[in-house]
């Protein structure tokens, strides 16, 4: 199951960065984790007007067994 992740950083300061955690998901594919990570950025200026995404991260939480891998 992957869990999706997205990078934002402030638009006014670029210096101040926030992770976003997806609460529609788990995912059974990562297609699925990648295409909804796509759509939080799209819709982003709609909820934080002054932030743009910069990345997304598909974590696959079977395999993580309570580690972070990048």
């Amino acid at each position: 199951m992957f869990e999706a992740f997205i990078l934002i950083c402030s638009i006014s300061n670029p210096n101040l960065y926030h992770t976003l955690e997806d609460t529609y998901g788990p995912y059974e594919y990562k297609k699925q984790c990648i295409t909804r990570a796509y759509t939080i950025a799209a819709e982003l200026p709609a909820y934080m007007p002054d932030y743009v995404a910069v990345k997304y991260k598909c974590f696959n939480s079977e395999d993580a067994e309570g580690k972070v891998r990048t």
